[in-house]
């Protein structure tokens, strides 16, 4: 009776392990292999070269900030502050002096007529002129009034010759632009990055509608980014929101800020701690990556595969940048599922002889 009891119950317990698929952390590496074959592209690890530009840049430069010319400074614009300066020599009898001693006027603003105002010389035209220029305007008004006048002006700043600064700084605000500051880094120096240590910030540059973004790092390590800013430019600067997941067989799987331009495939496995040494598949570890985060001509989804067992995937997984929205999948070894099935037969046939003794 007892060996009855035995066998029926070990067959239920085997029919009901049979009825239930064992638990698993993700797809192994036979399936992730079968759904590229049919469903996607995979690529080893070493392809990623193809998508240099798209993989690495972590930028956004529409063509309108490359071609932009030069804020013109010689010429001047409404909102332009000069300084001007009006002197006259020493009377000779016939015209007596008005003028003892040099007048200087700060803050002489090009007003919204292209007008500027003067004692002696009234509303002087000033808009398209260069500052040269201008001082020869107002000298020929004056030499009706004063005696050999002589004339300074320079420029001092401007009103609408400026951009505007947001986000995470120190200084906000509007800034004008001076031929010694007229390139993005300069502006963004002056303004001051308000950072927190290990975060990452990205540089935002919005003109008629259209926006450039690059990182920090990108901006002051690659000239071509620094570009020229135009009047009315709004810079801002936020950090970097960007991310990638790692999951699967290694010791933390976290949804992680992707803290850098040259954040490798390697650094993201070593912050998570490595493989898991009993449960992961060597050969089976896996970027899954959007086709809209590169370029491929198919325009597919595409997955990248690195087998740790070959020494020269890990030197490649060392120069693989990855992008933000990337998927580090590890997947679980083989053997880990069998372990699992005999845990499982173990615990019955423990239940099969408890049941026994209790008989």
């Amino acid at each position: 009776m007892k060996t009855v009891f035995r066998i029926m119950l070990v067959v239920l317990s085997a029919g009901l392990l049979g009825a239930c698929a064992l638990p698993r952390g993700g797809p192994s590496t036979s399936e992730v292999v079968e759904s590229g074959r049919n469903e996607m592209l995979l690529l080893p690890i070493t392809h990623w070269q193809g998508e240099t530009e798209n993989a690495g840049a972590m930028a956004l430069m529409p063509d309108i900030f490359r071609t932009s010319g030069a804020t013109d400074f010689q010429t001047l614009r409404r909102g332009d502050i000069l300084s001007v300066t009006i002197s006259e020599a020493a009377g000779n009898g016939s015209f007596p002096q008005t003028i003892v001693t040099p007048v200087t006027m700060e803050s002489v603003e090009v007003a919204q007529d292209g007008a500027v105002t003067l004692p002696f010389a009234g509303q002087v035209q000033a808009d398209g002129l260069t500052t040269a220029e201008l001082t020869t305007a107002i000298r020929r008004r004056l030499v009706r009034q004063l005696f050999r006048p002589e004339v300074y002006v320079t420029r001092t700043g401007s009103t609408g010759r400026s951009v505007t600064v947001t986000g995470d700084v120190a200084q906000g605000g509007a800034v004008p632009l001076t031929p010694q500051s007229s390139r993005l880094s300069a502006i963004v120096g002056a303004a001051g990055v308000v950072r927190e240590e290990g975060a990452e910030y990205v540089v935002e540059v919005h003109r008629d509608g259209t926006t450039a973004e690059v990182g920090i790092d990108t901006l002051y390590s690659d000239p071509s980014y620094d570009i020229v800013l135009m009047p009315g430019d709004v810079i801002s600067l936020r950090r970097d929101s960007r991310f990638y997941i790692i999951m699967g067989a290694v010791g933390d799987a976290a949804r992680v800020p992707l803290p850098r331009n040259d954040y490798m495939l390697i650094d993201a496995l070593g912050n998570a701690r490595g493989l898991e040494d009993t449960t992961a598949d060597p050969t089976g570890v896996f970027v899954f990556r959007r086709a809209s985060s590169m370029a491929n001509d198919a325009g597919q989804d595409v997955i990248y595969r690195m087998n740790m067992s070959e020494p020269s995937n890990i030197f490649a997984a060392t120069s693989f940048p990855l992008v933000p929205g990337d998927i580090v999948y590890v997947s679980f070894a083989p053997f880990n599922q069998t372990q699992k099935v005999l845990r499982a037969i173990s615990g019955v046939s423990s239940l099969a002889s408890s049941a026994t003794r209790l008989r």
